[in-house]
């Protein structure tokens, strides 16, 4: 029997078919933590502002509180010389200095002969055998018998306040006293006055009475 001659088709190699992959799915990224509800994020915004609020206050408190010794009380009436204007004006305390630095009672002329004319008795039980300042304007200084009154004006032209001066005035700051007289001399007709005096309640046609006067250095 004949041989065949191999061809190159005996020797070629048979044709390799890959198998078909099956398309993968792509990789998923890492899932990132929850995020937190708006909710949570403003609660937890609030506390944080409280917690630093009370940490202010409590640092504050210890480092400015100051021992009760240190802290300076607010000067009293009494604490200066009597008779010495402060800031323009006496404070409301006697300046005789024979008396107590208490505050006195401040009233306007106009308002005491008020009270008189509305109820007599009534105005005695709340001035008469009181001490208290009165202020005003002087109508003028005139004599009755060897005493000195200061006349004070009201609202009525027809009445006035009748302040009986002391022998001895204060004339000047420190409590530096001088003869009536002389004091009467620094006060003019229309000039603001202030007197502090007693109560002795009234005259002939119901013109209040005041006794043991001293006059101040203006009106308060």
């Amino acid at each position: 029997m004949r041989r065949r001659r191999a061809t190159l088709a005996d020797f070629a190699v048979p044709h390799y078919r890959p198998k078909s992959l099956k398309p993968q799915k792509p990789l998923k990224p890492p899932e990132a933590p929850p995020m937190l509800s708006r909710t949570r994020q403003t609660l937890i915004a609030v506390v944080a502002v409280v917690v630093l609020f009370l940490l202010w206050f409590v640092g504050n408190e210890k480092h400015d509180t100051a021992p009760l010794a240190s802290v300076s009380a607010p000067d009293e009436p009494a604490s200066v010389p009597r008779g010495i204007p402060r800031n323009g004006t006496l404070d409301p305390i006697s300046i005789d200095p024979n008396r107590p630095a208490d505050l006195l009672p401040q009233y306007q002329a106009d308002g005491l002969a008020d009270d008189y004319r509305s109820d007599a008795a009534a105005a005695d039980d709340r001035y008469r055998g009181r001490y208290f300042i009165v202020e005003g304007v002087a109508s003028g200084v005139r004599r009755d018998g060897d005493n000195l009154v200061l006349e004070i004006r009201t609202d009525n032209p027809g009445q006035v306040v009748r302040a009986a001066l002391l022998r001895q005035q204060i004339c000047g700051p420190g409590t530096r006293a001088c003869e009536v007289e002389a004091r009467a001399t620094m006060v003019r007709r229309g000039q603001k006055v202030a007197v502090e005096c007693t109560g002795a309640g009234q005259g002939e046609g119901g013109t209040p009475l005041l006794s043991e006067c001293l006059l101040r250095g203006g009106a308060n």
